[in-house]
């Protein structure tokens, strides 16, 4: 997984699940091992695009929209 398909991972869940903002995985890692990246909640600061996404409110709205979308 690459970095930009692993940072669109990390949103998804926060949209999906519904995590308020320090709760879930909080931002991307590059594995030493394998190579590719992973989601993590154990960063010590939150990813940048969904750092973003939280204080401008677009998050709050996509939660709410997925929200809607599974209840039909």
């Amino acid at each position: 997984m690459s970095q930009d398909l692993a940072e669109t991972a990390l949103i998804d869940q926060h949209i999906y699940k519904g995590f308020l903002p320090h709760e879930g995985p909080q931002n991307v890692y590059e594995c030493q091992v394998c190579g590719y990246w992973h989601l993590t909640s154990k960063a010590t600061e939150q990813n940048p695009r969904l750092a973003e996404m939280i204080a401008s409110g677009e998050m709050k709205r996509k939660q709410e929209a997925s929200k809607w979308e599974r209840g039909f």
